[in-house]
């Protein structure tokens, strides 16, 4: 299901996200390994929970990427405030929230299939 593979990809950008920031040297971010990788393994465990559990599973990667992109669009306030670029932090908006509209699409479509 094309679903579920994109929770798991995007469960595995968080944990390379993470893991990037943590190891480029300018940044060093022990907090960006400790939340994409604590939100890409709650991904995973989603995506492999959807197999048996659909409704669980859609539901709860569908709440994290809601909390994930109302974390990002208060990054994209704070860097401004620093004075630093914020396109990272508007790239991982769009992300969540393009994962967010697939689920949703994905959701009316079952939706759908059920009432005919």
């Amino acid at each position: 299901m094309v679903y579920r593979v994109v929770i798991f990809a995007y469960g595995l950008i968080n944990i390379a996200g993470g893991l990037i920031a943590f190891l480029m040297p300018k940044v060093q971010s022990v907090m960006s390994l400790v939340v994409g990788g604590t939100a890409g393994l709650l991904l995973l465990y989603f995506a492999s929970a959807a197999k048996t559990k659909p409704a669980f599973g859609f539901r709860a990667a569908a709440a994290l990427s809601v909390l994930l992109g109302a974390f990002w669009v208060y990054r994209i306030n704070e860097v401004i405030g620093q004075g630093k670029s914020p396109v990272m932090a508007i790239m991982n908006l769009v992300l969540a929230i393009a994962v967010f509209a697939t689920l949703g699409l994905g959701h009316m479509a079952g939706k759908k299939r059920s009432e005919a």
